[in-house]
């Protein structure tokens, strides 16, 4: 059995709010509670507040109301003491983007070690100020995230000794480190697990656009948005020409300002010959989510003549969610002809534009 210990009894000062940043309405819902859904399946979950804040606070039953204390280590030692289960996953309210994958791989590998962290490879080069400046090896450094975990008895007895010494640090495993000699796991995070401390983690939005155009031609597949489309003639191009994810695609690279498709996947590499373009719709997400960012909404236009697009469009909004990862609620998808105008309305070709806007995890 596993107990999950959330932090919730920051002051959150450098969000300004003039309150718990916990108490904030992400998208309508509180951060403390997007976080708590994230462990929906564990019966035994304490959550730490500030004893200002319990008015303020609704969970459900099984969740166990814990006062925090003035730093996050005596909050977490002051959870620890009403754990009973063998193992414990610590882990900050302010990471309210955790996804459960990750949860579960935490709880996969509790009972093969005394300890872990959860943590991810440094990006940035990192220099340490000490009478001049030693640039360190990147590849050799983790930043860490939570949750962090392991056996219940061997963190209780560590922060009973940092609680002593006062030596109560912001990063569980630092504890560990320093009062046992207990082997401590690493567990590959998320850089999407980010946490909320500032304004600037709530507010970040980027807009981006792309338009795309292929020509319609016999002995060729018609591909839109992911779904084939049952038509005499399809579209001309490297890949499987699919206009609309070429544009969704296009329009998450410009909102975050890096080039456009042909960067990424050249129509002179063979490699991309009759590419599907899910694969590439794919890519941009994994880049879109390193950067920090999911999709707020995405606006798709269809330009066709022929086929009818109108009995398509259900399946084309569901198609594009689920490559996005996000609900389809945020997928709009229209269609309209070109008025037998121009090489489009001469149904020669077919066309594709959208308008993205990125929000940060």
């Amino acid at each position: 059995m596993v107990s999950i210990i959330i932090l919730a009894a920051g002051n959150g000062s450098r969000m300004e709010l003039g309150y718990n940043k916990m108490l904030y309405k992400l998208d309508g819902l509180e951060i403390y509670k997007r976080t708590l859904a994230k462990f929906k399946k564990f019966k035994k979950i304490i959550l730490v507040v500030n004893e200002s804040d319990i008015d303020k606070i609704e969970v459900d039953s099984h969740i166990k109301i814990v006062v925090g204390g003035k730093t996050r280590g005596e909050s977490v030692y002051n959870a620890l003491k009403h754990v009973d289960s063998k193992y414990v996953l610590i882990h900050d309210g302010a990471r309210c983007f955790v996804s459960e994958e990750l949860v579960d791989k935490c709880i996969s590998q509790l009972e093969f070690c005394d300890c872990l962290g959860v943590g991810v490879k440094v990006k940035n080069t990192i220099k340490y100020l000490d009478n001049g400046i030693v640039t360190l090896d990147r590849d050799k450094l983790i930043e860490m995230q939570t949750p962090q975990g392991g056996k219940t008895e061997l963190f209780l007895k560590c922060y009973e000794e940092a609680f002593k010494d006062n030596y109560l640090q912001t990063d569980d495993l630092a504890i560990i480190e320093k009062y046992s000699d207990a082997k401590i796991n690493f567990v590959l995070g998320d850089y999407s697990n980010i946490k909320i401390t500032t304004k600037d983690d709530l507010s970040s939005t980027r807009i981006g656009h792309s338009f795309d155009v292929h020509r319609l031609v016999s002995d060729r597949r018609l591909i839109l948005g992911g779904v084939h489309i049952p038509y005499e003639k399809g579209l001309l191009g490297h890949s499987d020409a699919d206009c609309v994810l070429h544009a969704v695609s296009e329009s998450i690279l410009g909102a975050l300002a890096l080039g456009d498709l042909g960067k990424l996947f050249p129509d002179n590499d063979m490699k991309n010959k009759d590419l599907d373009s899910k694969i590439i719709t794919r890519h941009v997400v994994s880049l879109m989510k390193t950067k920090g960012y999911i999709v707020g909404n995405i606006d798709v236009m269809i330009y066709a003549e022929k086929p009818k697009m109108a009995p398509f469009i259900d399946i084309i909004r569901e198609s594009i969610a689920e490559l996005l990862e996000t609900g389809v609620n945020n997928v709009s998808v229209k269609a309209t002809t070109y008025e037998r105008l121009g090489e489009i309305g001469e149904e020669k070709a077919i066309a594709s534009e959208a308008v993205c806007m990125l929000k940060k995890w």
